[in-house]
């Protein structure tokens, strides 16, 4: 029993194996199915245009077969699960001996289409076809002969009641018929001239006749007279089969999803209703079971359980080349086609909305560059522009009616497309614009076009033809094949791959200037091209041609499609899911779980030089294992696993990098930033200003090193944010003369402390008094304030009364008075911290004082400047009221208050120092300036 588990457990595990890297069909077929014969219960066969199916559980599934011929097959008939043969157009005969895995051409030496073919047994066998040609083999098929029935119509229907006695319906509405096993054959009329299109015979007497506008006909004398039956219907009648073990019970399928049932031996037919519209050619009993099953158009197989009288679909397709394809999401998908086919999925392919247009032209090409805003282009120079998935187009002007091919966007509004006869054409505005560039290859056929950036790009096309963009300019490139190339996709910003016809493989490292063959053990046109990231891709092409690589394209591994059908485009939505289309409706889905992206990567991220472990979290799933990429260091040991170990050599700003691998693909890249230090040992300037005022922010900064702490102190204020950073701000509270430092730490050690001295100051206090004459004349005049170190002092004259001749920026100016009138002299103090409170002294300025000065009055001060000692002669006063003298901060020295006829006046021991003397009289005062050394 634990035995039985085991190998149950690992049949389950490599069937999961298999089915996570399978492609998967998604809707059935879509080729036209045109014959089904049933060799027993269990083993039935299918034939149709470019495909051929099989079952082997009583119709329960089917599979394909590769079919022998790109032609329309027409007619299948098996006399054994092994022996079979198979006709169809341009009178080729296929024979197949291992129950269709290979099929072998008979060559009967004509191109007449073939409608129908018979075993009689296991030796004799008859196909028709048009114009009367009727071909027999004795051998199994091995070898055909031709015969004349003497009809030159078309001959359709063929069915043999036993070795002897065979008929075939006629396109002119006869029935061909023969006693001797098809020796000889004779025509007899059926009355009516409809054609007919099947038979089929319930005994050796009794058969029915179908054909075109409803048309049945029964024969119950081995066909020597034939009666019209009524059908009920105008619709062209296809095939006719009865239940082998009741001959009451049969069916008749036809044009337009007609349906007929007799239960009574054609007294009557009842017409069966079903949801479809396909036409159903041909239909057959299987074995001697109620079971029935027909095919028809867009690959429809329908069946019933109880004669005909209910029906399910089994399969459906459409009957449409898909051409391309692009997904934007593991949901969201736009497939393109023939004559104007244009088809929306939301829901991964399961189900999928028509919106094509009304043209009869094929599309090529898509680029979708947002979920909703795309292009897409075709034949005869369509380009077509859509905003809201297809709901609307705008029909866009590149001005050319040669095929457009190939598309790229690298938004809504940039792009380029490129056709045949070397047509490149760019647009810079969604469209509406087109700029034709002309690269001189007009004989060359241009397929597609990619870009590695906006200065890179490479264009493919026929006969082996490359051209890349380089500094503005189109440059041809020598290419190791003449083959006509397809596909291209961009794996980096330097690596791009192209395939091409009969297996043509070339991938580029160096954006496109050289190029290098791949050899490939496959011969089928390769039509289409993708990669998930630099390593996993896939190439898909003729036949069912689905293949991988997981090493950017050195290696390639067959995947299972299961399909012979070609694919014409690949795209991917994620990571892990991807979509194929191709020719008769061809669409697969893969969904091969590519593990999910590793979310944290465990380990020090900030170190000194050393070795340090890292990890991720295990994966859970089968075969996983990881690719680790480490900037700034080795690894040393553990790459595959999820735990590496890590030898740090390098300082700076380092990387840990790690992606998640399996059967299916790589995930995304994670990654840890990790700094790693040395010593902090360099010397550091403390940027910022050094005079500063109080109760201001200021920022101050050293050179930051990566993975380094840095601790701050300061005297006098507050670091209010970037403690621990390389920048810091502070806020000065306190005057004078201050400091800031600054310690690095890192996990190599602590660094020496660098420090800056700080001064922080105050605005200027308001200056002293303003000294200097009040009262004057049209003269110069100085003025004066107590000056201060490290002060900025404005003057400024109301009304400009004077002009300032010198002195602007002291605590001392010398005016020249120039207009009448009453003046304020104003000095305001300013240093780094803004300006303080202003001074003001008022001046009048009286031209009178000026006329009396020049009538004689005088005014010495001598000696000037003096030791101490000077005397004050004064002439031409009258009534001096009052002497003062100031000295320079303002403070009255020495006061005098005259007698009358007193003009001489003698001060003494005065200190060294600038002194004013103010000469008060009645009418005015007077201002004297006196050095004392």
């Amino acid at each position: 029993m634990r035995k039985f588990l085991y190998l149950l457990f690992l049949c389950t595990f490599f069937h999961s194996v298999l089915q996570a890297q399978t492609w998967r069909r998604l809707g059935g077929w879509g080729n036209e199915l045109t014959g089904i014969v049933w060799v027993n219960e269990e083993v039935g066969y299918i034939s149709g245009n470019q495909i051929i199916l099989k079952s082997i559980d009583g119709g329960l599934s089917w599979f394909e077969l590769e079919a022998p011929s790109k032609n329309r097959m027409l007619s299948v008939d098996f006399f054994s699960e092994t022996l079979g043969l198979l006709v169809g157009e341009k009178g080729q005969i296929y024979r197949t001996t291992n129950g269709g895995s290979s099929w072998e051409l008979i060559n009967i030496g004509d191109n007449i289409t073939l409608k129908s073919v018979k075993f009689l047994n296991n030796t004799r066998a008859y196909a028709v076809g048009d114009n009367g040609e009727v071909y027999r083999s004795t051998n199994s098929g091995q070898s055909w002969t031709k015969q004349s029935v003497g009809t030159t119509a078309d001959l359709k229907g063929l069915f043999f009641i036993n070795a002897d006695t065979g008929f075939m319906a006629a396109s002119n509405g006869n029935v061909v018929r023969t006693f001797n096993g098809g020796n000889n054959w004779t025509t007899k009329s059926t009355g009516q001239s409809q054609a007919l299109n099947d038979l089929y015979f319930v005994s050796s007497s009794t058969g029915y006749a179908v054909g075109q506008r409803g048309t049945i006909m029964k024969t119950t004398d081995t066909g020597e007279t034939w009666l019209p039956i009524s059908s009920g219907t105008e619709r062209d009648l296809y095939a006719v089969t009865f239940n082998r073990a009741n001959s009451n019970l049969g069916v008749i399928t036809g044009q337009n999803a007609t349906l007929l049932r007799t239960t009574n031996a054609a007294l009557t037919f009842d017409a069966i209703n079903i949801n479809n519209q396909q036409n159903f050619v041909d239909a057959s009993f299987r074995a001697n079971s109620n079971v029935v099953f027909a095919t028809g158009t867009n690959g429809f197989v329908i069946s019933s359980n109880n004669s005909g009288g209910s029906w399910s679909t089994r399969l459906s397709g459409r009957e449409v080349d898909y051409s391309g394809t692009q997904f934007r999401t593991a949901t969201l998908g736009y497939i393109i086609g023939e004559e104007g086919r244009f088809f929306v999925t939301s829901n991964g392919g399961a189900s999928l909305v028509d919106r094509s247009r009304p043209l009869s032209v094929k599309f090529n090409d898509l680029a979708f560059t947002t979920n909703a805003f795309g292009y897409i282009c075709g034949d005869n120079g369509v380009i077509l522009r859509t905003t809201n998935s297809g709901v609307n187009w705008s029909s866009l002007n590149p001005d050319t009616e040669v095929n457009i091919n190939g598309l790229f966007f690298f938004n809504n509004n940039l792009g380029y497309a490129v056709g045949d006869s070397g047509f490149l054409t760019k647009t810079e505005n969604g469209g509406i614009n087109w700029t034709t560039i002309n690269i001189g290859n007009s004989n060359t056929d241009f397929k597609d076009l990619a870009f590695f950036d906006q200065q890179s790009g490479v264009i493919i096309g026929s006969t082996g033809f490359i051209s890349i963009l380089e500094e503005e300019e189109w440059k041809n490139i020598l290419t190791p094949t003449t083959e006509d190339l397809n596909d291209l996709a961009i794996l980096d910003s330097l690596s791009a791959v192209v395939v091409g016809q009969a297996g043509t493989l070339l991938k580029t490292e160096d954006k496109g200037k050289t190029w290098s063959q791949i050899n490939l053990p496959y011969t089928q046109n390769l039509n289409a091209v993708t990669f998930l990231d630099e390593e996993v891709g896939f190439i898909t092409g003729e036949k069912g041609l689905m293949i991988q690589t997981k090493d950017g394209g050195l290696t390639w591994e067959r995947q299972v499609t299961a399909t012979f059908q070609d694919f014409t485009d690949i795209s991917f939505g994620t990571l892990s899911n991807g979509f194929a289309v191709g020719e008769n409706g061809t669409l697969f889905s893969y969904d091969c779980q590519v593990p999910e992206t590793p979310t944290l990567i465990f380990g020090e991220n900030n170190i000194c030089l050393s070795q340090q472990v890292y990890t991720v979290q295990e994966a859970i799933g089968l075969d996983v294992e990881f690719e680790w990429r480490v900037d700034g260091g080795r690894i040393i040991d553990g790459q595959g696993t999820n735990r590496i170990v890590v030898e740090w050599d390098v300082p700076g700003r380092n990387a840990v990098l790690v992606r998640a691998k399996n059967f299916c693909g790589n995930s995304g890249t994670a990654g840890l930033e990790v700094l790693v230090s040395t010593q902090p040992n360099a010397p550091l300037e403390i940027n910022g200003e050094g005079v500063v005022c109080q109760n201001t922010a200021e920022e101050y900064f050293v050179t930051d090193n990566p993975g380094t702490i840095y601790v701050w102190e300061v005297s006098g204020g507050t670091i209010t944010e970037g403690q621990g950073t390389s920048r810091v701000v502070v806020n000065w509270t306190a005057t004078n003369n201050q400091s800031i430092k600054v310690t690095p730490n890192n996990p190599c050690g602590q660094g020496p402390t660098f420090t800056k001295e700080i001064s922080v100051q105050t605005p200027p206090q308001k200056p002293s008094d303003i000294s200097g004459p009040a009262m004057v004349g049209f003269t110069e005049e100085e003025y004066q304030v107590n000056n201060v170190p490290e002060v900025n002092f404005q003057w400024n004259i109301s009304e400009q009364g004077g002009r300032i001749l010198s002195g602007q920026g002291t605590n001392r100016i010398r005016v020249i008075w120039e207009k009448e009138g009453d003046f304020k002299i104003t000095v305001t103090p300013m240093n780094g911290c803004n300006e303080g409170e202003s001074s003001e002294l008022s001046v009048n300025v009286n031209i009178i004082t000026s006329i009396e000065e020049e009538r004689g009055q005088s005014i010495v001060v001598y000696p000037n400047p003096s030791d101490g000692n000077f005397t004050l002669s004064i002439s031409g006063i009258s009534t001096i009221q009052q002497i003062r003298v100031i000295n320079a901060m303002g403070q009255t020295v020495n006061q005098v208050f005259p007698e009358i006829g007193m003009f001489d006046f003698h001060f003494r021991r005065l200190p060294k120092g600038l002194y004013t003397v103010i000469i008060r009289s009645r009418e005015k005062e007077y201002h004297k300036k006196v050095v004392v050394k």
